[in-house]
C-alpha cells in the first residue's frame, strides 16, 4: 500500500507541476494539457497529431441545424469512411461514428479535425470526463482520515474546509506557474503561516505505523501485558521434513495401482493354489483310472489269453527281484 500511495502521489505530482512538450501549439492542446493527467494528455495528443497524417474530408451535408462531414481515415476498418455530425454555437454538439467518446469518454481524432475546422479553441465541459482530470483526487488526501473533532458532522465539515484548503492551494500553484513574481509571494506568505502554526505548536505528531495499520484493518491491542501465547498448530507437516521412504519409480506406481497378482490354476483357472493341488485335475485323474482297470478287466474277461507274462510276473512277484538286480548293478557301475 506505501508503494501504491508513493506511485499515486509522483504520477499526481507530475501531472500537476511539469508541462509536458506542446508541438502544435494549438489551443486546443494547451487545453487538453490543463485539464488532463499526463498519461490521458499523451493519448489526447496523439489524436490530435492525427488530425493532420490521418484524416481527409470527402463531404459536407447540411441537415438543419447539424452539419453532417463524410472524412476519410487511413487507419481505421473496412473502407475508413467515418461521419461527423457536428452543430455549432453556444452549445457545441459533436459526434462521430466511431464511438470512440461512448466507449472510452475521450474524445477521437476526427472530431478534433472538425473543432479545428470551425475553429473551436477549447474543449467544451460536456466531453470532458472528470475520472481523467487533474483534481478528481485532491493532494494528500489520505492526511485528512485522522482529523480530531467532536462529532461526526463536525469531522465532515472539517474534511471539507481540507479539500477546500488543497484544492485552492493546487489551483494558485497552477495558475502562477508562468508568473514567478506573484509565486514567490503566495510561497512567502505560506511559509509565514506554517512558522505561526509551528509557534503555536498545534502541529499533530505522526502516529507509528503499527497504530495506522491497525485503524485501517481495525485490531484492537489487548490491555495485559503479558507476552501473547503462540502455538503450534496440530496435525501440521514441517517444511522440509521428508516422508522417510524411498521414491517408487514410474513402472512400481503403475504394479502398485493395479494391485498384487495371484497365480491360477490354470485347469479350473480359480486363484489362490496350484495346479498340484487343484481337485478338479485329481478328479480327472482318478476318473480316468477307474476308467482303465473296468476296460481291462472287461478285456480279460471276453479273452483270457491276453494276460501277458508282465501281468503273470506281477502276480506272482517275480520280475521284483530281477529289477531290483539290475538297480544294483547300475549302482555299482556308477559307484565305479
Amino acid at each position: 500500500m506505501d508503494v501504491q500511495r508513493f506511485n499515486h502521489r509522483k504520477n499526481d505530482h507530475i501531472s500537476r507541476n511539469t508541462t509536458p512538450d506542446n508541438w502544435s501549439e494549438t489551443t486546443l492542446e494547451d487545453d487538453a494539457m490543463k485539464i488532463y493527467t499526463r498519461s490521458i494528455f499523451a493519448d489526447q495528443q496523439a489524436e490530435l497529431y492525427g488530425t493532420l497524417s490521418k484524416c481527409l474530408p470527402m463531404e459536407t451535408k447540411i441537415e438543419e441545424p447539424f452539419l453532417k462531414i463524410s472524412m476519410k481515415d487511413w487507419k481505421a476498418h473496412g473502407d475508413g469512411l467515418l461521419e461527423v455530425c457536428f452543430k455549432k454555437g453556444e452549445d457545441v454538439i459533436a459526434s462521430c461514428s466511431c464511438r470512440r467518446f461512448e466507449q472510452y469518454g475521450l474524445l477521437c481524432k476526427h472530431i478534433y479535425f472538425v473543432f479545428k475546422m470551425f475553429k473551436v479553441k477549447e474543449i467544451p465541459n460536456k466531453y470532458v470526463m472528470r475520472r481523467w482530470t487533474k483534481d478528481v483526487v485532491p493532494n494528500a488526501l489520505n492526511n485528512t482520515s485522522d482529523l480530531n473533532v467532536d462529532d461526526n458532522d463536525g469531522h465532515k465539515k472539517a474534511k471539507e474546509v481540507a479539500y477546500e484548503i488543497m484544492q485552492t492551494g493546487e489551483n494558485l500553484i497552477g495558475n502562477l506557474m508562468r508568473d514567478f513574481d506573484h509565486l514567490v509571494i503566495v510561497r512567502d506568505q505560506i511559509r509565514e503561516m506554517k512558522e505561526m502554526v509551528d509557534e503555536l505548536r498545534i502541529t499533530k505528531p505522526i502516529d507509528p505505523k503499527f497504530d495506522r495499520y491497525s485503524r485501517l484493518i481495525g485490531y484492537e491491542k489487548p490491555n495485559t501485558d503479558a507476552p501473547p501465547t503462540v502455538r503450534v498448530p496440530t496435525g501440521i507437516r514441517n517444511k522440509g521434513r521428508g516422508s522417510h521412504k524411498r521414491i517408487k519409480s514410474k513402472k512400481e506406481q503403475i504394479i502398485s495401482l493395479k494391485g498384487k497378482r495371484s497365480r491360477t490354476c490354470s485347469v479350473c483357472n480359480t486363484k489362490g493354489h496350484d495346479i498340484r493341488t487343484c481337485s478338479v485335475l485329481k478328479g480327472q485323474a482318478s476318473v480316468a483310472d477307474k476308467k482303465g482297470k473296468k476296460r481291462r478287466a472287461v478285456q480279460l474277461e471276453t479273452d483270457p489269453g491276453l494276460l501277458d507274462e508282465e501281468d503273470e510276473e506281477a502276480e506272482t512277484g517275480e520280475g521284483e527281484e530281477e529289477y531290483d538286480e539290475v538297480d544294483e548293478a547300475d549302482d555299482s557301475d556308477s559307484e565305479w
